[in-house]
C-alpha cells in the first residue's frame, strides 16, 4: 500500500479498533498465562508500523518484533513508535509464502497483521492458518485486524451507491481471492485446526473531521470501480461528483465494515473464555 494512504488511514484505524478492546483483554490474559519473560510478535503486512503503534503499548511485558513487509521500502520509513525499552524490532523484507520459515516454533508467540486479510489469496490465508494452528502443534495466538468485510454505509444515500459497492467487492475477488470475505474464511480455516477463534466489528466510523481519508477512500474506491467495470464510469462520475460537493459541505458521513479477529490456541482456557462475541 502507499506510504500516503497507510499515515491517512492510521487515526481512523487505531479509533476503531478500540471497538475490540474485549479481544486485547483476551488476548492480554492468555499471555500473562503463559508466564514468559517475552512475546515474540510476528506482524505481517506490517507497513510502516502503525499496528505496532497501537499494540505494542498494549500488550504486557517485554516483546521482540519483527515486522515482515513484502515492500521494503516502506520497512525502511520506520515510523512506529517503538515502547520504549521492553520492544524491540527487527525487519524481514518477506511474505505470507515466507512464514513457516521465519515464525518461531517455540515460546510465546503472537501473529499479527492489520488491513491484509482481505487482500490474501486462499493459499495465502490458508497458509497464515497452519502457521497460526498447526495441526501437529498447540500453535500461537494471533490478532488479524481490520479486514474490510464489503459493509459499506454511505449518508445520505446516492442511487450509484449499490453498483460502486458491486464493482469494488468484485475486484476484490478476482482471481477467486476472498475479498471482503477474508475474515470469515480465516476464522473457518482456524477452527478447523481446532483454534478458539472471536471476532468483533471494528468499522469505520467517518464525518467531516475525517475529510481528508474520506476524499482518498471515495476517490480510490471509484477508480478501482471503474477499473473492474469501464462501462460505469459515466455513473462513477457523476456519484463522485456528488459525494465531493457532500465532502465540501460536510454533509456526508461514512461506516466502513471492518472485523478483528483473536485466535487462541487450541486448549487455552484463559479468564473470560466465556466472552459472548458482539459480532459474528
Amino acid at each position: 500500500m502507499p506510504a500516503d494512504w497507510l499515515a491517512l488511514r492510521r487515526r481512523a484505524d487505531h479509533r476503531a479498533r478500540e471497538e475490540a478492546r474485549d479481544l486485547l483483554a483476551l488476548l492480554t490474559d492468555h499471555l500473562r498465562a503463559r508466564g514468559v519473560d517475552e512475546t515474540v510478535v510476528v506482524d505481517v503486512g506490517a507497513g510502516t508500523g502503525s499496528n505496532q503503534a497501537w499494540l505494542a503499548p498494549r500488550l504486557p511485558g517485554r516483546q521482540r518484533w519483527l515486522l515482515v513487509d513484502h515492500d521494503a521500502d516502506l520497512l525502511e520509513l520506520k515510523t512506529a513508535a517503538e515502547a520504549g525499552d521492553r520492544v524491540t524490532t527487527e525487519r524481514a523484507v518477506a511474505t505470507v509464502e515466507d512464514l513457516p520459515s521465519l515464525v518461531p516454533q517455540d515460546g510465546a508467540v503472537l501473529l499479527t497483521c492489520a488491513a491484509l486479510l482481505d487482500l490474501l489469496s486462499e493459499a495465502e490465508i490458508e497458509t497464515l492458518a497452519e502457521v497460526v494452528a498447526p495441526e501437529a502443534a498447540p500453535g500461537a495466538a494471533a490478532l488479524l485486524s481490520l479486514s474490510v468485510t464489503g459493509e459499506v454505509a454511505l449518508t445520505p444515500g446516492h442511487p450509484g451507491d449499490a453498483a460502486v459497492t458491486a464493482a469494488f467487492d468484485a475486484h476484490q475477488r478476482r482471481e477467486g481471492r476472498p475479498g471482503p470475505d477474508a475474515a470469515e474464511v480465516m476464522a473457518r480455516a482456524l477452527r478447523r485446526r481446532g483454534a478458539r477463534v472471536e471476532l468483533r466489528a471494528t468499522d469505520w466510523v467517518l464525518d467531516a473531521a475525517d475529510e481528508p481519508l474520506l476524499r482518498r477512500y471515495l476517490e480510490d474506491r471509484a477508480a478501482v470501480a471503474v477499473e473492474h467495470d469501464p462501462g460505469l464510469a459515466p455513473v462513477v462520475r457523476e456519484w463522485l461528483q456528488e459525494r465531493s460537493h457532500q465532502l465540501e459541505t460536510g454533509s456526508l458521513r461514512a461506516r466502513v465494515g471492518h472485523l478483528d479477529l483473536l485466535s487462541l490456541p487450541r486448549g487455552a482456557d484463559d479468564e473470560g473464555a466465556g466472552a459472548a462475541p458482539r459480532s459474528r
